[in-house]
């Protein structure tokens, strides 16, 4: 968990002045990034799929 904490600290350390109504916006394209990287080559059919159904 720290490590992901400390990812998203220094993901966020250039974008200082993001609003707390955009924050879940900032969040969720840093959990999709991180996850993207973490499943590989796995996420695009899970993602097609999705996008498809």
């Amino acid at each position: 968990m720290e490590a992901v904490w400390s990812l998203l600290r220094s993901w966020l350390r250039p974008h200082r002045s993001i609003s707390q109504e955009h924050l879940p916006l900032y969040l969720s394209f840093f959990q999709f990034v991180h996850n993207a990287r973490v499943r590989g080559k796995g996420l695009l059919p899970a993602l097609l799929g999705a996008l498809v159904a």
